[in-house]
């Protein structure tokens, strides 16, 4: 295609030559053959320059079509992950960035960014954990605090997710979060920060990163607002485990088919 456009440009340099020629020279039977050949070789190279471009022209490939299918993967294939490896891969720390760059494009009605990320140090994790552990103890006794303790450090990366109260109400916004209006602030912000965490999931799962969200006793003991350091009306929507999957367990079966959710109306 180079060859041909080049040469089409060629020709249109000579025809603009021989248009500045004198009236003279048009009228030499040696003008009348150049322009008849000029004119020839214009009109091949066009209709080939412009068969090339239309050769040239994008194709839908396998891969932009299957995009939507490959979206739909991962929304799919994710799964509450209860084991992982030991140590977190060496990109890790990028791939939660990019994750929680992605959980902030969740949906937000009244754009309060409503969600905080508190990514936990060894010291702090130690800390929940035999907070967790306590709490366990005194339900069902010392070994099974001891055997969640075990459990709970084994967990790779852990990351809090918060959403700071909305509330002008500061005895509300301490002690608690009021979400009985149903178009209240206080529950639009709540599911924006769930919607923040499925993003932030999805993100980790589709670079190889498993995810467990928890939502235990644990996460709502003033202790462990303490330990996090959260602030006045910042309360916990969920713990997540992060790292790579030792097993991704299959899709649990729906207790509910298609037909069941998806309702059609006149």
């Amino acid at each position: 295609m180079l060859l041909k456009s080049s040469a089409l440009t060629c020709i249109l340099c000579f025809q603009s030559v021989i248009s500045f020629q004198s009236s003279t020279f048009r009228n030499h039977p040696l003008s009348v053959e150049i322009s008849k050949t000029t004119s020839f070789l214009s009109a091949s190279s066009t209709s080939a320059v412009a068969e090339d471009i239309k050769m040239a022209k994008p194709k839908k490939d396998n891969k932009t079509l299957n995009k939507k299918v490959d979206f739909d993967t991962i929304l799919q294939t994710r799964r509450t992950i209860n084991s992982f490896l030991p140590d977190l891969p060496d990109d890790w720390e990028s791939t939660l960035t990019t994750a929680i760059q992605s959980a902030t494009f969740a949906p937000n009605h009244k754009r309060t960014e409503p969600w905080k990320f508190h990514l936990l140090g060894p010291k702090t994790i130690r800390k929940i954990c035999e907070l967790n552990a306590s709490i366990v103890s005194e339900k069902k006794g010392k070994e099974a605090g001891e055997k969640k303790l075990k459990r709970w450090l084994e967990m790779p990366g852990w990351l809090v997710v918060t959403c700071q109260s909305s509330s002008k109400d500061d005895k509300k916004s301490k002690d608690c979060v009021d979400m009985k209006d149903p178009a209240g602030l206080e529950r639009e912000d709540y599911a924006a920060t769930c919607c923040a965490i499925q993003n932030l999931s999805l993100s980790l799962h589709n670079n190889d990163m498993g995810t467990k969200w928890t939502t235990g006793p644990v996460n709502f003991d003033p202790q462990f607002s303490d330990i996090v350091g959260l602030e006045k009306g910042e309360y916990v929507v969920g713990t997540l485990w992060f790292g790579t999957p030792e097993k991704t367990p299959d899709a649990p079966l729906k207790k509910k088919n298609l037909d069941d959710v998806f309702v059609k109306h006149e």
